[in-house]
């Protein structure tokens, strides 16, 4: 696995993108002056980042991943009510038929409800183990005879299943989340090395344009804080 991406700005992505709209129509105009001051400052330079500026504002993919993680978690739960009802609907014909004991309540793993509850993975577990407790032939004929319905324990076996389904898609969900964050983070730090060393460059560039040295600041109203993007990378 790669490095984990860090941001290297200290703005949200929208100011990123609004600091680099703003900047790059003037590095554009700009651009023999800088070129001038350091031949790593090229049209190619700029057409790297107007490409980047597209993509930062056509990048919704985390935002969309985000929502349909939090459509599985809803569903989730949705599902966990659905699987607690029909796990306490079998649990009066287990007490009817099979009697309370402590005995019966954990083969049938009654003490772990609350936690299930709570869990998916726990009511996965619980399902199945109530599952195989229902098909067990001395409980089996019981059951149906205090009048639970023959179709329950299938109820039961396909609930777990679907739970299991769909918790695997959220897994799978939040893994690639954190690639397309990190993706997303690589692309705003490029964006942001390019006006880092543009800002710095203006600042020797432009030492008597107060205007211009405006409009090349990174942080408004403050201190761009140090930088050293000014010579050509190696």
């Amino acid at each position: 696995m790669g490095k984990k991406q860090e941001p290297r700005f200290n703005l949200t992505y929208d100011e990123v993108i609004e600091k680099a709209q703003s900047m790059q129509p003037q590095f554009a105009t700009d651009l023999q002056q800088f070129t001038t001051f350091n031949p790593w400052f090229t049209d190619s330079v700029n057409m790297q980042l107007v490409t980047e500026i597209a993509d930062g504002i056509s990048d919704s993919s985390e935002s969309s991943h985000t929502a349909e993680i939090e459509r599985k978690t809803a569903t989730i739960s949705q599902m966990l009510k659905s699987a607690g009802s029909n796990y306490q609907k079998l649990m009066y014909y287990v007490e009817n038929g099979l009697g309370n004991s402590k005995a019966i309540g954990d083969t049938f793993g009654h003490s772990r409800y609350e936690k299930a509850r709570q869990s998916e993975k726990e009511m996965i577990s619980l399902l199945n183990q109530a599952t195989k407790a229902c098909n067990l032939e001395d409980f089996s004929s019981r059951l149906l005879e205090a009048g639970m319905p023959e179709s329950l324990p299938g109820e039961l076996e396909d609930l777990a299943g679907d739970l299991a389904a769909i918790d695997g898609e959220q897994e799978m969900l939040k893994k690639q989340q954190l690639l397309v964050t990190s993706e997303r983070i690589g692309l705003f730090n490029s964006i942001w090395d390019k006006l880092s060393r543009i800002s710095s460059a203006a600042k020797i560039i432009f030492a008597e344009d107060a205007a211009r040295l405006a409009i090349y600041q990174l942080y408004d109203g403050s201190s761009d804080g140090p930088a050293n993007p000014a010579t050509p990378e190696s």
